[in-house]
């Protein structure tokens, strides 16, 4: 937020997704390590906040988008495919896990208020299992009705019962238990999610 505050929402948009623009057909992974070259380089660990900035701009629709595009380029969908790049300490394979479900802590949790942000899950419905310890809920279950490669824009959400607007909600909510509820089809609902979030 502070970034979007020095710079502008308009010019820190443009250059995130220029970045994504260049690296999308090297599949987001810089060849012969030419990490300088390229914006956004999932290969060596360094980008894995990068698609899920745009939420903090208002702009969530272009986190959907280039969250499963790394998804789809990097990491791959077919029985064959394997991602590039170098594996440490299994965090590129906890980014997909968190990205495939549809969430991600740009800060890591280590806010005094812990969020998540919503990208495009690509399962019709995920449960994360709580199990009532250390005061949390029995489980929180993520639900994307009509998800699919095509279907990966958010048209609505609701979280407990309760219409959400933002691409943000507390951490507190998902470890009491509960539901998320996301309408899933093939365009951009460029409204949903679209408030900036402030400094």
């Amino acid at each position: 937020p502070g970034l979007i505050h020095r710079i502008g929402k308009d010019t820190f948009v443009t250059r995130l997704n220029q970045g994504f623009e260049e690296s999308y057909p090297w599949r987001f992974n810089a060849p012969a390590e030419q990490y300088w070259r390229f914006p956004v380089d999932q290969g060596n660990q360094q980008s894995m906040q990068f698609a899920f900035l745009f939420n903090y701009a208002g702009k969530s629709w272009l986190t959907q988008k280039w969250s499963r595009a790394l998804m789809d380029r990097y990491y791959g969908y077919g029985i064959s495919d394997a991602y590039l790049g170098d594996e440490d300490q299994g965090q590129m394979s906890a980014w997909f896990i968190m990205a495939a479900i549809g969430l991600f802590q740009v800060d890591g949790g280590c806010s005094i208020n812990p969020t998540y942000g919503i990208a495009s899950p690509l399962f019709k419905q995920v449960t994360i299992n709580l199990n009532n310890r250390f005061g949390r809920g029995k489980s929180f279950t993520i639900i994307a009705n009509n998800t699919s490669r095509k279907n990966m824009y958010i048209q609505s959400a609701v979280l407990n019962g309760k219409k959400l607007d933002s691409p943000f909600f507390n951490a507190s909510d998902l470890l009491k238990g509960g539901n998320l509820i996301l309408q899933m089809g093939p365009t951009p609902n460029k409204k949903w999610g679209d408030k900036l979030i402030e400094k």
